[in-house]
């Protein structure tokens, strides 16, 4: 659960960090691939590893992720569009481990 958290927070900072136009190779792009690559597998392990209920938040949270890194941004804030999934999935986080 704490290397999903820790790839999490590395993919917001991808997300905050995009700039309006890149590609592949580019320097942000070298950061974000990775960045990216590791939250899909943390979020594989926590299928695996972690309550059932936990796997719909924790995909629901890194597709928004996903979403923010990879696709064109609108005028909304990013902040705002992933604060839902991300309170979602620490609510739940939180609950399973008590």
């Amino acid at each position: 659960m704490l290397e999903f958290i820790r790839c999490a927070l590395e993919a917001e900072g991808v997300a905050h960090a995009r700039p309006p136009r890149w590609e592949v190779g580019d320097d942000w792009y070298v950061t974000a691939r990775p960045a990216m690559d590791g939250l899909r597998i943390a979020e594989k392990s926590i299928e695996l590893l972690c309550a059932p209920g936990l796997h719909s938040p924790t995909t629901a949270y890194a597709r928004a992720l996903n979403q923010a890194v990879w696709q064109e941004r609108d005028e909304g804030n990013l902040v705002e569009r992933l604060e839902p999934f991300k309170a979602e999935f620490l609510a739940l986080a939180r609950r399973s481990l008590t």
